[in-house]
């Protein structure tokens, strides 16, 4: 990615994959980066909902959560493009994953579960890791979630990568499929 160029992003970018993938800190790297707006769904969820998405889970179930997560995606694939992370369940969800197609450009941040706990910093506050073997239950989920996460428009292997060359991928990817476009200096006055 050039520094000191402009770029315009076409439609939104949704990042999806496991737990400690890199969706958050990536995400909010690169949408800094071509200047958008960067949303993470689970906080929107929360902000909305006024209590944690664990408490949403207690009290409602995990269908009302992911009711309530396919509702605030599609609300957020109306605005203008941004960098969306979501919750490592939503790509699950037939009708979820049918609108992120539908609206954006679907990007797998895939890692070996190794490597996803290394990124982590409190694995307690994270509640499907607190309790058991967090590289088991991360192995599990990946093993769960593996066919559904391969339905994504782009695939990124980011296990021996680092933040810079992770972003540099995402980039050209998303250059490659022409939804990022880095705009010229005439392209800047026609505006």
């Amino acid at each position: 990615m050039k520094q000191n160029k402009n770029y315009r992003l076409i439609q939104t970018v949704a990042l999806i994959g496991l737990m400690g993938a890199g969706k958050t800190t990536l995400g909010r790297h690169f949408a800094k980066n071509i200047s958008v707006d960067f949303v993470d769904s689970d906080e929107e969820i929360v902000t909305r909902a006024g209590i944690s998405i664990p408490e949403i889970f207690e009290l409602s179930g995990e269908a009302k959560f992911r009711d309530i997560e396919q509702r605030v995606i599609a609300d957020i694939l109306t605005r203008k493009p941004s960098i969306l992370s979501t919750g490592g369940g939503a790509f699950i969800s037939s009708q979820t994953r049918e609108i992120l197609h539908n609206k954006s450009t679907t990007i797998w941040l895939r890692a070996k579960p190794e490597t996803l706990i290394s990124r982590m910093d409190n694995l307690h506050t994270r509640p499907l890791l607190a309790a058991g073997d967090p590289v088991l239950t991360l192995t599990t989920l990946s093993n769960e979630r593996r066919s559904f996460y391969e339905k994504a428009d782009i695939i990124i292997d980011t296990d021996t990568l680092s933040s810079a060359q992770a972003l540099h991928k995402l980039a050209t990817a998303l250059e490659d499929r022409n939804v990022l476009i880095e705009e010229t200096q005439s392209d800047e006055a026609s505006k």
